[in-house]
């Protein structure tokens, strides 16, 4: 039996009025992190937060985009995820390697001491939310400070302070000696309002309330890296597993996979705005061309003289 990857996996614990997420990527962000050449660190970092993304856009009912980002003063200064409502999910992020190398030298122990050390190795900023369904609806943002050890903690103080919902994260990164071996899972858990308000009606089931959140973060908190990982181990294996005992229910699973949304076309439509003249002084020296990188993706669209003098020439036509 081919065992599942590149993944969410939507539940509830019916026994406790809990909602839960469980997500195994391998190939999606093996794919990502070959793409660049990324310190070690960074993609540590950029794994979580593809992992992190994930659950939080599946919680979530959109048409259109999901973006998860990061600014900050740190080393690794940016970090941003896109996750559209078809499960295309793309990420790429901004690190001052010299920066980076520097505060590995000074630290003790090096890498493996810095490895989920948000604050270390993004300094202060912010992680913003971001929900843009077109031009028809109203794009929703949400931000909260990078205070925590990890970015899930940052999260789940975002929505305890802007949402008023209980939520727990746990997330594991695996990194291997190869690009091949980079696997991330995934755990979100969150309390339900018990009525209209929010609140238990009475003292006593606010305190089962709080019994029941308690119990489900603490089982969900007894899964090891291997479990949540291992391909071997199925979604509903893994959940039945940790929480039999809780009434879980399984949902169907959303398909996820690597597409970024650049084009050619697109590449096209930013150049366009500027004059010939300004066009032909970008060009590099060594190709004669304007070349434009996707940041995403690192796909590589060139533009000759010829191309530049055809693109502002139907612009012309059309203007």
């Amino acid at each position: 039996m081919q065992i599942a990857v590149d993944f969410c996996q939507p539940f509830t614990l019916d026994h406790s009025n809990i909602r839960g997420r469980f997500t195994r990527l391998g190939p999606l962000v093996q794919t990502i992190i070959g793409q660049h050449s990324y310190p070690p660190l960074a993609n540590h970092l950029l794994a979580e937060l593809i992992g992190l993304a994930v659950l939080l856009s599946s919680s979530l009912k959109y048409d259109g985009l999901f973006t998860l980002q990061t600014s900050s003063d740190g080393p690794i200064s940016m970090l941003v995820v896109d996750v559209d409502s078809d499960g295309n999910v793309r990420a790429c992020l901004r690190v001052d390697e010299d920066r980076l190398d520097t505060l590995i030298a000074a630290e003790k122990g090096g890498e493996d001491a810095l490895r989920g050390q948000v604050l270390k190795l993004m300094g202060n900023g912010h992680i913003a939310f971001t929900v843009d369904q077109g031009d028809e609806h109203e794009r929703y943002q949400g931000i909260v400070l990078l205070e925590g050890e990890t970015l899930a903690q940052c999260a789940e103080t975002y929505f305890k302070q802007s949402e008023q919902l209980e939520t727990s994260f746990k997330l594991e990164v695996h990194s291997g000696e190869t690009v091949a071996d980079w696997w991330v899972g995934g755990l979100f858990l969150q309390r339900l309002p018990v009525s209209a308000s929010g609140e238990a009606s009475t003292p006593e089931q606010a305190e089962k309330v709080a019994e029941d959140w308690n119990r489900a973060k603490i089982l969900m908190s007894s899964a090891t890296t291997n479990e949540v990982v291992d391909i071997s181990l199925t979604a509903h294996d893994l959940i039945w597993r940790l929480f039999h005992d809780e009434e879980p229910r399984v949902y169907e699973q959303a398909k996820l996979q690597f597409k970024c949304r650049c084009s050619r076309q697109k590449i096209e439509g930013a150049l366009v705005v500027y004059p010939l003249e300004e066009l032909l002084s970008m060009r590099e020296s060594a190709t004669g061309e304007v070349a434009v990188s996707c940041q995403f993706c690192n796909t590589r669209y060139a533009f000759n003289e010829a191309d530049l003098r055809t693109l502002k020439a139907d612009d012309g036509q059309t203007s």
